[in-house]
């Protein structure tokens, strides 16, 4: 189940899917997922952190795309969705 959510500080909604949905409370994007958030971060040697442009990311060779407020990479491949589903998962 889902729920609408409004961050107070950038005022931007989102459906919120559990904890599968993260807001950058840097950037202010929010990420389905934690492959898309991780992907929309870099590290430097120092340890400040850089956002990008979640237009910009691609995950699994596919970019992040934009839906109920919150960005997305490409979903579960169907042949792993159905690994995990019979339990056959190594």
């Amino acid at each position: 189940m889902s729920a609408t959510v409004t961050h107070p500080k950038c005022g931007k909604s989102w459906k919120q899917h559990g904890n599968r949905t993260g807001h950058c409370a840097r950037c202010h994007e929010t990420f389905e997922g934690v492959t898309a958030f991780d992907a929309h971060q870099r590290i430097s040697d120092d340890g400040s952190v850089t956002c990008l442009d979640p237009r910009t990311i691609k995950v699994s060779g596919v970019f992040l795309a934009h839906r109920d407020g919150s960005w997305r990479g490409p979903g579960m491949p169907q042949t792993l969705r159905d690994q995990y589903a019979s339990k056959e998962v190594i």
